[in-house]
């Protein structure tokens, strides 16, 4: 590992190092332990706003993977993902203090809307996304695809109004 690498994981925090053993275990397919290992990180003393989001999106993942094998797991999906939702404001702060000295005006992708709003859109529940997509927007974030959060919103525009 090289020394940079190092003194990178002496400053992490203990939420950051649980996080990241439950995405390893998560990686290599170990989901029960996964879980275990990121549920432990949300109650670790030194709970953050920004390691927190990241546990936060782990859990969204690893449960939506889970979803068709699990009875609880989309629900949980969609649990983590409001609660990291209600907590973006915050761990937008937090993130752009840590990264000011960037000048370009820097926002991390916040997966847990997009998913969130994917699921809705399943659920065929538009309103609900269309409402999600504004909130994406208001907050300046990026979804990582070619229309952005404006797109998804366009489209799910248009399949409320077919379904009325």
């Amino acid at each position: 590992m090289p020394s940079s690498e190092i003194e990178d994981r002496l400053k992490w925090t203990k939420q950051k190092e649980l996080d990241h053993e439950g995405h390893e275990k998560f990686f290599n397919k170990k989901y029960g332990k996964a879980e275990k290992l990121f549920l432990k990180a949300l109650k670790a003393k030194d709970d953050n706003p920004k390691d927190r989001h990241f546990v936060y999106n782990h859990l969204v993942e690893l449960y939506y993977k889970l979803r068709d094998e699990r009875k609880d797991a989309l629900e949980k999906c969609i649990y983590y993902c409001k609660e990291d939702i209600n907590r973006l404001p915050e761990f937008l702060r937090a993130y752009k203090n840590e990264y000011s000295y960037i000048e370009a005006d820097v926002t991390p992708r916040c997966p847990s809307v997009q998913q969130l709003a994917i699921i809705y859109e399943k659920k065929e529940k538009f309103q609900e996304a269309i409402e999600l997509c504004n909130y994406a927007i208001n907050l300046g974030l990026d979804d990582g695809t070619k229309g952005g959060f404006e797109g998804r919103k366009t489209k799910l525009e248009k399949k409320l109004n077919l379904k009325r």
